[in-house]
């Protein structure tokens, strides 16, 4: 049983108000993504200005890309395939270069890797890139910038899975990333 009000039943009245807060709701949210339109179009116009170019990882041919800064670690972790031991070499990001500045696991795997030592800043091993096999066993995860990415679900080119540093307009690094940024 309905109650009459003012001409409209109970509910006629409820669905005109649920009505008027949908139409009250995306009149907010519109405002709100042209805000973050805009404000991506004016710091897209900056960046290109100013030929902002960030430092960052690059996993893959078309792989997640990850925002590093002077002086960040990378680090690579992975089980060495003949001893089976866990193995995490740690990078930092010096010059425009990784650095590899220590390599934590056994003595045994140390020696494999041709190092006397693991410990921090003996190794002194300088690259731009490194490249993983595709079909490797050992379960490579890849950590920079708060992320951690498994290195076999990143698709390989060649065979390959290439990892490394570059510079990337900020514009471009923006249109491909930017949703991470905005929400």
């Amino acid at each position: 049983m309905t109650r009459e009000i003012s001409g409209l039943s109970e509910t006629q009245e409820e669905r005109n108000y649920q009505a008027i807060e949908v139409e009250r709701d995306s009149v907010n949210v519109r405002p709100a993504r042209l805000r973050r339109a805009m404000a991506f179009a004016v710091l897209g116009a900056f960046c290109l200005g100013f030929g902002i170019r960030p430092q960052v990882i690059a996993v893959g041919h078309l792989g997640p890309h990850i925002w590093v800064r002077e002086g960040d670690t990378v680090c690579l972790s992975y089980t060495q395939s003949m001893y089976g031991v866990p193995v995490e070499e740690r990078f930092r990001v010096e010059g425009g270069r990784l650095s590899l500045f220590e390599v934590v696991t056994s003595a045994a795997a140390l020696e494999y890797l041709g190092l006397e030592s693991g410990s921090a800043n003996s190794v002194g091993r300088v690259v731009n890139e490194f490249s993983i096999p595709a079909g490797s066993v050992g379960g490579h995860i890849l950590s920079a910038g708060g992320r951690r990415i498994a290195l076999a679900d990143v698709p390989a080119e060649d065979g390959r899975i290439r990892v490394r540093l570059t510079r990337q307009p900020l514009i471009v690094y923006l249109v491909l990333h930017g949703w991470e940024l905005f929400g």
